[in-house]
Order: structure tokens, then C-alpha cells, then sequence
């Protein structure tokens, strides 16, 4: 068996996506939730948007296109960064894993929505078509996927340990605008 597709997928994935976006969801998801809640989270969403970049990506594209696609996360990105930045937990800044769903969501929804019309979900379409390997390539992807996600996430569990939990909050929460921002201006 030729592993070339998901050698080249995993290697193309895992570098694009290193410092980017992705990577920078899970460093600040993780200074606030759970770590195994957090990355449960980008991973279900990794899985299905790698699902539907290697079968129906360009059908998804030609009926939302990548612009209200943007505008979308934009907007959400901008509510979860003004939701982090004012909520007071009035707690001594330990990790509560009783928020388990919500991290979950909040880290499924985040990446799903920054992701989709991303430019690895592109390359993930791109590479599907030209090796006709699909699942060598959803495999090759979810993978460099899960490794910079995991990387992000051991960066930001060891964060909350140096860092006050008031600070991390508040820099997760201008990260979370700055991206709503970026989304919107279609950077």
C-alpha cells in the first residue's frame, strides 16, 4: 500500500497549520476548559470537516461560499471574545471540568467555523482529487490536524499554570476579537 497520500497530507497539514489560527483556538480554549474537553472538541470538528472537504467540499462551497462563511465566524468570534473578556468567574482560576459540553462545543464550534473555507480544508480537496485516495487522505489530515492541536493544547494547559487566570482571560479574549475582526475584513 502506496502511504504517499497521507504522508503528504500530514506533512502539508501539520506545517500550514503550525502558529496558525487553529493552533492559536487551542493554546486559548485550553487556558480556560479542559484540556481533554478542549481537544475532544477540535478534533470531532477536524474529523467532520475533513470529512466534508475530501467528499463534498466543493458542493458546500458553491452553495454558502467562503464570504458569509467568513462574516459568520466573524461574528461569533467577536461573541465569544466579548463573552471571555467580560465574564467574572469569581473562581480561584483552576480548570472546572463541570463545563465539560460546553468546552466541547465551544471548541467544536470554533474550529468548525474557523476551518471551514480554510485553506487546509482547500488543500485537503485539492490533494483528494489528485490522489483519488480519500481515505489515506482524511487519514493524513485529521492526524496533522491532531498533532498541532495537541501541541496548542499542552502550550496553553502549561500557561495557566505561569500565568494568572485573569490575564489568560482577557488575552483570550482580545485573541478571540482580533480573529472576529480579521474574519470580517477577509484576511
Amino acid at each position: 500500500m502506496d502511504l504517499t497520500p497521507a504522508l503528504t497530507t500530514f506533512g502539508l497539514i501539520a506545517l500550514a497549520e503550525m502558529g496558525d489560527k487553529t493552533q492559536l483556538i487551542a493554546i486559548a480554549l485550553s487556558t480556560r476548559y479542559s484540556r481533554i474537553h478542549v481537544f475532544a472538541g477540535l478534533i470531532a470538528a477536524f474529523v467532520v470537516l475533513t470529512a466534508l472537504a475530501v467528499g463534498v467540499g466543493e458542493v458546500v462551497f458553491a452553495f454558502i461560499g467562503p464570504h458569509i462563511i467568513g462574516i459568520v465566524a466573524g461574528l461569533l468570534f467577536i461573541l465569544f471574545g466579548l463573552i471571555t473578556i467580560l465574564m467574572d468567574d469569581d473562581d480561584d482560576g483552576d480548570i472546572k471540568n463541570s463545563g465539560g459540553r460546553s468546552a466541547f462545543m465551544t471548541a467544536f464550534s470554533l474550529i468548525a467555523l474557523a476551518e471551514l473555507g480554510d485553506k487546509t480544508e482547500i488543500a485537503v480537496i485539492a490533494l483528494s482529487a489528485q490522489y483519488h485516495a480519500p481515505i489515506l487522505v482524511f487519514l493524513g489530515a485529521v492526524l496533522g490536524l491532531g498533532l498541532v492541536s495537541a501541541l496548542g493544547v499542552a502550550i496553553g494547559g502549561k500557561l495557566q499554570t505561569i500565568v494568572p487566570m485573569e490575564k489568560l482571560r482577557i488575552g483570550s479574549g482580545i485573541l478571540f476579537l482580533v480573529f472576529g475582526v480579521l474574519f470580517l475584513l477577509g484576511v
